[in-house]
């Protein structure tokens, strides 16, 4: 089998590059999982197969904070398109009842479909990750994936392959220098963990399933050169991936799906050098939270690039915070993201499409948002807030200084909160450029908008877009 698929896709890159014709990839179907009752999908006039994902928890036992949202009451339930192309693609999705409204997110894309009846037509100028709603259908994540260049060899002593089928491995803890790879095709049961390790590969276009029963399934601590290209991660039970004192990170067109309480995306704790760069995030809590609970290590060079997110329950798009004991987090960039959704309660008064919450004594410095787009359901537009520091810890409080936002859009009007704590602890430095909300060019702190108070200094306003 190793063999045979490492010819098939040596054949489809081979005709890809000798012809320069688009090539669409498509995996076998997984036996195990359930097959869409909801949406048949094919590009390219080829059939993909579509899994229906569904949280089957129990909801009784699931902390009623969780579960007093109204989104959270029912169960959850998305549907999965996922192959691989290249090139420009046309999409056909086929549901069985009439189609009034469809809307292919994110809005920036600026994909209308057409409808027929009950389907919709539309195409890609290359791969990407929608997010795609239909009537009052579950939604579907369409993930068209670059194709593969990067196929290990499955003889080589420091590969572990996972061919397509269902395996079942509970924790794999890599040493220096392995690759795991996960075929599309495959899915495997189980989690990854590190401890002072390096070198290490993860890729494929198949998927890694916590199964509920692994509290933090991919767990990276005190290790280096670690990449994550291409699979879908999802399913843990609480934080997805923790990333622990770690340097030079990269996560690359990732897909990371949670339904449980906690379930963040991709958390970078005290690390430096980490960059999540495409990829996709439908969290039930946070999908990305850079993190400082070691009161001795940094926080520095984290990069943010290119994503979408989705934050279904209890969750900002990216947070820098809760846990922030620092002693310095600085240089964290977020540039050119789509955030989809971003809801729920929170221990300051709900969630932001992004935010900086200090809840310990850390120094946050030098941070960037730019060209982040924020589409309407969202509950806070975004949020500085300097804690007293015992929302999730017994602390004192910290500093902010030096934010920038340029050309932030969001679509609709939200609060924003400016919150320093003290004379001692205040936020300071805060400059708006080329930003709007709700269409309207953002010049000043509007007071329908800005809740600023006394521990505020410095906040600049630019706009020169024509």
């Amino acid at each position: 089998m190793k063999k045979i698929y490492l010819l098939f896709s040596a054949l489809i890159l081979t005709a890809s590059c000798q012809t320069g014709k688009t090539i669409v990839v498509t995996y076998p179907a997984i036996e195990s999982l359930q097959t869409s009752d909801v949406y048949s999908v094919t590009v390219n006039g080829q059939p993909v197969w579509t899994e229906k994902l569904e949280s089957d928890m129990d909801l009784s036992s699931l902390p009623s904070w969780f579960t007093s949202e109204p989104h959270t009451q029912v169960q959850q339930q998305i549907h999965v398109a996922n192959f691989s192309c290249n090139g420009k693609i046309s999409v056909h999705i086929a549901v069985k009842e009439n189609i009034n409204q469809a809307f292919v997110r994110p809005r920036s894309r600026g994909i209308s479909p057409k409808i027929e009846k009950k389907a919709i037509d539309f195409s890609l100028p290359g791969p990407d990750k929608l997010y795609i709603q239909i009537n009052d259908l579950p939604p579907l994540c369409l993930f068209a994936n670059p194709l593969e260049t990067d196929i290990p060899d499955s003889t080589d002593p420091n590969v572990t392959w996972f061919g397509p089928g269902v395996h079942r491995v509970g924790l794999v803890r890599p040493e220096d220098n392995a690759v795991i790879y996960i075929a599309g095709g495959a899915i495997v049961y189980g989690g990854i963990e590190t401890d002072s390790v390096s070198n290490i590969r993860i890729l494929g276009r198949g998927i890694l399933d916590g199964d509920y029963k692994l509290s933090r399934m991919v767990k990276l601590q005190n290790s280096s050169n670690i990449l994550f290209n291409g699979v879908i991660i999802r399913r843990g039970r609480s934080w997805t991936n923790t990333i622990i004192n770690c340097d030079d990170v990269l996560y690359r067109h990732v897909k990371v799906i949670s339904f449980r309480p906690g379930g963040d995306g991709i958390n970078p704790l005290n690390s430096r050098n980490v960059k999540i760069d495409s990829c996709f995030l439908r969290c039930t809590d946070d999908c990305i939270a850079i993190k400082a609970p070691n009161p001795t290590q940094n926080v520095e060079n984290i990069q943010i690039y290119d994503n979408t997110m989705v934050g279904y329950a209890f969750s900002d798009g990216v947070t820098i915070g809760f846990e922030t004991n620092g002693p310095e987090m600085r240089d964290i960039h977020i540039k050119n993201c789509d955030i989809l959704q971003a809801r729920g309660g929170s221990r300051v008064d709900g969630h932001s499409a992004f935010s900086i919450i200090c809840d310990g004594p850390a120094r946050i410095s030098n941070v960037l948002f730019e060209d982040i787009r924020v589409e309407e359901d969202v509950l806070k537009l975004f949020e500085l807030h300097i804690t007293d520091g015992t929302k999730y810890g017994i602390d004192p409080p910290g500093h902010i200084q030096g934010v920038r936002l340029k050309n932030i859009n969001w679509a609709s009007k939200r609060l924003v909160i400016l919150k320093g704590f003290s004379q001692e602890h205040m936020v300071r430095d805060v400059v708006y450029e080329d930003c709007t909300i709700a269409g309207e060019p953002l010049t000043e702190a509007d007071p329908e908008i800005f809740r600023i108070n006394e521990f505020v200094e410095n906040v600049r306003f630019f706009y020169q877009k024509k």
